[in-house]
């Protein structure tokens, strides 16, 4: 009886992981500061909460090669990189940080769609259907 060889998990898409769940921890943080602010109303704390969790689901996919946590990635990468964009384009800051986290902001969501769309990438997420 053989065996169909499945592809290993590219480096690439750990180090997406590990940034995946860092955003995770940052909005579960984020989310028990808001729960804690008085002047913060309680649905803001509950939506940063959510965020978190989906932030875990989605590295958890990643890891197993789920193709639709794959596809999550992908459409919050191009989200991001549309309203990074937008902001490039109708903010009208000059100063050097400013500018800088622009282009980070533009320059983040395109090396992510890379490593998502890489051919080992590609050979790890069609194995796992």
């Amino acid at each position: 009886m053989s065996t169909i060889p499945v592809a290993r998990r590219p480096v690439l898409i750990t180090v997406l992981v590990v940034l995946v769940v860092v955003a995770g921890i940052s909005a579960a943080l984020a989310a028990l500061v808001l729960l804690t602010l008085p002047q913060v109303p309680f649905v803001t704390g509950i939506g940063q909460a959510v965020v978190a969790v989906a932030y875990f689901a989605v590295a958890k996919g990643l890891l197993d090669g789920n193709p639709t946590a794959r596809l999550v990635a992908a459409v919050v990468a191009v989200l991001q990189l549309v309203l990074a964009i937008t902001a490039f384009i109708t903010v009208n800051d000059a100063s050097g940080g400013a500018v800088t986290t622009r282009w980070t902001s533009i320059l983040f969501p395109i090396l992510v769609l890379v490593v998502l769309f890489t051919p080992k990438a590609n050979a790890f997420f069609s194995g796992r259907r």
